[in-house]
């Protein structure tokens, strides 16, 4: 008999229930701000780990700006049809972070057969990915920026492969991937020296497309995701 063990939800999901909640039934709205971190975490009965936690999906999802040296505040963004869609996902059991990020190397991988093929036909755009990658060294510290340009990376990668599919599947999932990205650049860069991992990543992502090496591509695409996977 197998017996698997039970797991709670992560305390920052239920945090983020609740905000969307109070959200939903108008006792928050947009621009309002929220409480300073301490007092909200006391409100809430939870660290302040948890908290900033919490905060940092709420951010990505777009429902709150968070503004150094002024607080948390509702975001003025219309962002119902986003949570809509992503809050079931983000907020089950399972990890929905895990699922996309599977999801995302299965087609990105996938996907480097096709640059590959088509690389003649894409010198623009292979400039543009060497460009991307030469900003990214100059930003190396600057999570914000190197975010930016992480996302940037990825979609030139879409439209080098010349499908429409994959280019419509980029532009429904263009701000999921935006702000994952963000989400997972953030949390891997709280350890030391991954930032420069990451651009060794993207720079054999980028070698291998340019010489139109398919396996090496594809290998390389699959290490990187490996790595972002292994790094949360």
């Amino acid at each position: 008999m197998e017996i698997k063990s039970i797991q709670t939800k992560k305390i920052y999901k239920n945090i983020v229930e609740q905000i969307i909640f109070l959200i939903r039934e108008g006792s928050l709205k947009s621009g309002d701000k929220l409480p300073p971190e301490r007092t909200l975490a006391e409100m809430l009965d939870v660290s302040r780990a948890s908290l900033r936690e919490a905060l940092s999906v709420m951010e990505i999802m777009g429902v709150v700006d968070i503004r150094p040296g002024e607080g948390s505040f509702v975001s003025n963004l219309d962002v119902q049809p986003f949570i809509s869609l992503v809050l079931p996902l983000l907020l089950k059991d399972g990890g929905f972070e895990d699922d996309l990020l599977e999801f995302r190397q299965l087609i990105e991988t996938a996907g480097m057969k096709l640059v590959c093929q088509r690389v003649e036909e894409n010198k623009v755009l292979l400039a543009q990915l060497k460009e991307t990658i030469e900003e990214m060294e100059k930003h190396l510290d600057d999570a914000e920026v190197g975010a930016k340009l992480d996302v940037q990376f990825h979609r030139i990668l879409f439209s080098m492969s010349k499908n429409e599919v994959l280019e419509k599947v980029l532009e429904y999932l263009g701000f999921i991937l935006e702000r994952t990205v963000k989400f997972n650049r953030n949390a891997i860069l709280t350890k030391p020296n991954t930032a420069t991992l990451l651009l060794e990543y993207h720079t054999k992502i980028y070698e291998a497309i340019a010489k139109g090496d398919e396996k090496m591509a594809e290998k390389a695409m699959e290490n990187h995701f490996n790595f972002v996977h292994s790094s949360l």
